[in-house]
């Protein structure tokens, strides 16, 4: 008896700062878009990092062509 009392009071103390944490409140579907946009966002940024020597060329050039067609839509 006494084994199964001090399991629930270890059960207890375990369970009481998920009791006491506050509830989420609910993102909206464009919130939730933009949370991941940002988060793959940073992924994208961080990609030099882990790619290997021969593969930045590449991965540069791609960038550098996005940014003249982005500055050339921005002119127009």
């Amino acid at each position: 008896m006494k084994k199964i009392s001090l399991l629930l009071v270890v059960a207890g103390l375990a369970a009481a700062p998920a009791a006491a944490a506050p509830k989420q409140k609910m993102l909206t579907y464009e919130e939730a878009m933009k949370q991941n946009q940002k988060s793959f966002q940073l992924v994208v940024e961080g990609l030099p990092l882990v790619l290997p020597s021969w593969a930045l060329p590449f991965y540069f050039g791609m960038q550098k062509n996005k940014a003249q067609q982005g500055a050339k839509k921005k002119k127009r």
